[in-house]
């Protein structure tokens, strides 16, 4: 551990002996816990710096621009990942913003997604779903999943086994020219797809790679080749089948797929709510 944040081993053992003393005190402080020494607020100090610097590489190579405005003075991780989410939201569509601003929750960054809720705040989900999305793919991270990740690279934090993160990443057209571009050489964006993948059709390729290697959203696809959301959804399904080598679905396959599913779901919630009457 102490190789991994770069710190001495008696730092990481202070950090320990304070956490366990607040532990074993069961108070939840809101103020600066009593009784952390020197050097465990200043590993904190030092770790949260460098979260938010690791937060605005990742949101620069996304191609988001401008500065996060972190809250100061530097006191509370939850304000940073805030912020953090802000910072992305803003750059949404003015839908999702207002999906966000209309929720009643305090941020995106917490959202409880599968709770049970009304028939009519269903669409505002999938709405706040889909900035989730927007979320994970510009390269926001809870604290605990980017410490995790240092102390485990290639890790999902605790369990230990490797996840893939689809991550937004700028055009050609969107990023800045390099030194080559400028003095007018013309260098191709080289993008790798998997072998099955070049028999499917031009678009169906196309989706994919906006999908996966670009980090697109469903509707930002879908206005930029002028098709519909749900098309698009399909041929990203579509690429997937090809790629693992099975023939896609029938229409009549996903339809009774589709009603299994939301009687599954159906008696899910059913259940949640004689519970919470009955029980």
């Amino acid at each position: 551990m102490a190789d991994a944040l770069s710190v001495d081993r008696e730092a990481i053992e202070t950090g320990l002996a304070d956490a366990r003393a607040t532990v074993r005190a069961h108070v939840c402080y809101t103020e600066p816990v009593p009784g952390v020494g020197p050097a465990t607020g200043a590993l904190q100090a030092r770790l949260q710096q460098e979260y938010r610097q690791a937060l605005e590489a990742a949101f620069a190579e996304s191609g988001y621009p401008g500065e996060v405005e972190w809250p100061e003075p530097m006191a509370d991780i939850a304000a940073d990942q805030e912020a953090a989410a802000a910072f992305v939201v803003t750059a949404l569509s003015a839908a999702l913003r207002k999906a966000v601003t209309r929720s009643r929750r305090a941020g995106v960054a917490t959202v409880d997604q599968w709770r049970f809720i009304a028939p009519w705040r269903r669409v505002r989900r999938r709405r706040l779903l889909r900035v989730n999305d927007a979320l994970h793919c510009a390269g926001r991270q809870p604290f605990d999943e980017w410490l995790g990740e240092r102390l485990v690279p290639d890790g999902r934090y605790p369990q230990g086994y490797v996840v893939h993160r689809r991550r937004r990443r700028p055009f050609p057209e969107e990023r800045p020219p390099t030194e080559a571009e400028q003095n007018g050489e013309e260098i191709a964006d080289i993008v790798q797809i998997p072998e099955r993948l070049v028999e499917q059709p031009e678009l169906t390729r196309h989706v994919w790679i906006f999908f996966h290697l670009y980090g697109r959203p469903y509707d930002e696809i879908a206005r930029l080749f002028g098709i519909s959301r749900r098309r698009v959804k399909r041929l990203r399904e579509q690429a997937e089948y090809a790629i693992i080598g099975k023939p896609y679905p029938s229409l009549a396959f996903r339809i009774r797929f589709a009603l299994m599913r939301k009687r599954l779901s159906f008696a899910w919630r059913w259940d949640i709510i004689r519970s919470a009457f009955y029980e």
